[in-house]
């Protein structure tokens, strides 16, 4: 999940400082915090569980969904798994193909 750190600090400073501080907060990183805010809310509401566990539910939604893009670009011959981490977790590069494509997209 996103770092949402830029916009959840609480601020201590003066009216400049502030205003220089929320400047450096972009359109779309505000609104990806609000989408943030709302989904939690609604997993909240829906599920009936406190924000920690709705942030969760969250991740781990996000989680499944870059699990099942990995899944579609393997199976499109995109990506193949070189080698595994100390932790058993499968390491993924790009195949000639996916090169290929990435090239004509840059």
């Amino acid at each position: 999940m996103w770092n949402m750190t830029k916009l959840s600090n609480n601020f201590t400073g003066n009216i400049d400082d502030l205003l220089t501080h929320c400047a450096t907060v972009d359109d779309a990183t505000l609104n990806q915090a609000l989408e943030l805010e709302q989904a939690i809310d609604h997993v909240m509401k829906e599920m009936d569980v406190n924000r920690e566990e709705a942030m969760e539910i969250i991740q781990e939604i996000h989680l499944k969904e870059v699990q099942q893009t990995v899944n579609d670009m393997m199976s499109k011959g995109l990506l193949e798994i070189t080698g595994h981490d100390a932790d058993g977790e499968p390491l993924y590069n790009l195949t000639e193909l996916g090169k290929k494509i990435r090239n004509q997209l840059d």
